[in-house]
């Protein structure tokens, strides 16, 4: 495919001859007219209404372009055998931004049936097009319709029509217009994997650690696919160089969405195509969501794009600790955790995987619970007692103390059964929810999603570092309460089938506060507010339906830490510690990883 000629060139030539029209098209380029203006469109003078064939000019001198009956006439010389580029009509100057969707389009018919090539290219090398399509034309004038992702930002962008490489033909155009369309979340490529990792969560019982660590590479390999293709902020492993040979050959840009189409894909398939998951039906589903406007080269450079930012995530993570086995042992002493449901200890060496952005799972650690020394200081003080008490009274499954909203805020923030997004899932759909609200388009939910993501997989790492790796490995409510009389006494939390279920690790940092807190650190920095108010959903059987508003990203941490009291499975120091470990790991990875 032969790239247009230069545009400094081209003015060059035309200020010899055109010296005039010249002065004039600059003149209308700084003053765009009212309609075009109120429309939103980049082209100027798309109606020829005017009479007028400014700015629109041509690169041979033996073409003409006229305004005959409000259309723009343009005869071509015979080209046959040279390059398509050779006989152009096109118009200069106008601004597109990286991964803005756009929607082209133009009427136009010939005396001769013949193709015509369009394009929107950037003005300078590399002359690389956001889109590129040859379209048929006859007789009958027709509407031609293409909607793009520009891959790259250029201040000066061309439209191109293309009339080279064929035999001498009267061709008119009219109503050409390019304006950008309005965000439209259905086809936003990260929206839709994250649609289908939610999907496969609901499918695979997962615990929270291996999800979240999931996530992060997902959302991380498809970040770095965008960025390497439009160049647009920093990449958090890779940024995959798209060359272009030398400086003439090849205006074919990577498409966007097949660059994150197959990061997407490579990623999934890598970490669950071993768990029976195939995902050739999600990605014909990415395919037919893509702009009409992409070619098969560009999607193939796309594929090229993606594919290398997926195998980077995934080696970076090869060897990270997450494969650790070693059985947990048991501390056996009063206040240490033991099973409650016949279940083995989960992910006990989590805390020791290498993280995204920390240092270590103990960067942001906190102090043992209650300040205590060791288990007989925790179990001897007043405040363990209280605490015990706190959640016998409004954690209890007959408890007469918990109020019905309290109930239904336990359980809307549970998400701890099989069939559910689970706790990480929830956060990335309230993002998601959020996202849609705000309209993001695609390189902004790239780098909100992003964040979230690396955020959630080094909270979990913290989370479990606190719950295994310190001096006390504390024991669930349902354990401590049987150990102080209470026998009988069942928390609120059960499974589909109304059987009591607390999860099968430590109380001591709740991971669902820590979630919350790293949650809500993240979105509160990428909006610049916390003063966002959504409605939020759920996943869990036992709160089918409810929406709850939160009034904030600080409102709904808080009241996800605190439905862990109401649900029966953790103390309030868990919530607290785990909000405070949170925001920390929040802070910091918004701090350190994929700055703008």
């Amino acid at each position: 495919m032969s790239p247009p000629i230069d545009p400094r060139l081209l003015r060059r030539l035309l200020s010899a001859v055109l010296a005039v029209v010249l002065a004039s098209i600059l003149a209308a380029l700084v003053r765009p007219t009212p309609a075009a203006a109120a429309s939103g469109d980049l082209i100027l003078n798309g109606t020829f209404d005017s009479g007028s064939t400014q700015p629109w000019w041509t690169r041979l001198a033996s073409t003409s372009t006229t305004v005959n009956a409000g259309q723009l006439r343009v005869r071509t010389s015979a080209t046959v055998g040279k390059p398509v580029w050779e006989d152009l009509v096109g118009h200069f100057e106008f601004g597109v931004t990286a991964a803005q969707r756009y929607r082209l389009q133009f009427d136009a018919t010939a005396d001769v049936s013949r193709s015509l090539r369009v394009s929107v290219s950037r003005a300078d090398t590399p002359f690389t097009s956001a889109v590129d399509q040859s379209v048929a034309l006859t007789s009958t004038m027709r509407r031609f319709t293409f909607d793009f992702v520009s891959p790259f930002g250029d201040p000066e962008a061309v439209l191109l029509f293309h009339f080279g490489g064929q035999a001498a033909s009267t061709v008119r155009l009219d109503n050409i217009s390019l304006t950008p369309l309005a965000v439209d979340p259905a086809t936003d490529p990260i929206l839709y994997w994250n649609g289908v990792l939610l999907a496969t969560y609901r499918t695979l019982d997962l615990p929270p650690t291996t999800s979240s660590r999931e996530a992060a590479i997902l959302h991380a390999a498809m970040h770095d696919a965008a960025v390497s293709v439009t160049g647009v902020g920093n990449p958090y492993r890779v940024r995959v160089p798209v060359s272009y040979p030398g400086t003439m050959d090849n205006v074919v840009a990577p498409s966007l969405h097949a660059a994150i189409d197959r990061a997407a894909y490579d990623v999934l398939t890598a970490l669950y195509g071993g768990q029976g998951q195939s995902y050739s039906q999600a990605l014909a589903g990415a395919v037919a969501l893509r702009p009409s406007g992409v070619n098969a080269a560009e999607v193939a450079r796309g594929d090229t794009v993606g594919a290398a930012a997926a195998a980077a995530n995934l080696q970076a993570r090869a060897d990270d600790g997450s494969g650790n086995d070693t059985p947990y042992r048991l501390d056996g002493v009063p206040g240490s955790w033991r099973p409650t449901n016949g279940k083995a200890a989960v992910s006990p060496n989590w805390g020791l995987v290498t993280p995204f952005a920390l240092t270590s799972g103990r960067q942001f650690r906190p102090g043992l619970p209650a300040g205590a020394t060791g288990y007989l200081d925790l179990l001897g003080s007043a405040e363990y007692s209280a605490q015990v008490q706190e959640v016998r009274d409004y954690g209890g499954r007959t408890s007469s103390l918990r109020t019905p909203e309290q109930k239904q805020i336990a359980f809307f923030w549970a998400n701890d059964l099989g069939g559910t997004y689970k706790p990480p899932g929830q956060l990335f759909a309230h993002t998601r929810i959020v996202s849609e609200q705000r309209q993001l388009g695609i390189l902004a939910n790239a780098r909100l999603f992003g964040l979230v993501a690396l955020a959630l997989a080094d909270a979990a790492i913290a989370a479990w570092d606190a719950k295994y790796q310190t001096p006390i490995d504390l024991w669930r409510p349902v354990t401590a309460i049987e150990a102080a009389g209470g026998v009988g006494w069942q928390p609120l939390s059960q499974d589909r089938a109304g059987v009591p279920y607390t999860p099968a690790f430590p109380a001591y940092i709740s991971g669902h506060a820590t979630f919350a807190g790293a949650w809500s650190a993240v979105m509160k920095r990428f909006f610049g507010t916390d003063a966002i108010a959504f409605d939020a959903t759920t996943d869990d059987p036992h709160a089918q339906g409810v929406v709850r508003r939160m009034t904030g990203f600080d409102h709904a941490a808080e009241e996800n830490a605190l439905s862990r009291i109401y649900l029966g499975v953790h103390y309030r120091f868990d919530a607290d510690a785990g909000l405070a470990t949170g925001r920390s790991v929040g802070a910091y990875v918004y701090a350190n990883l994929l700055r703008q």
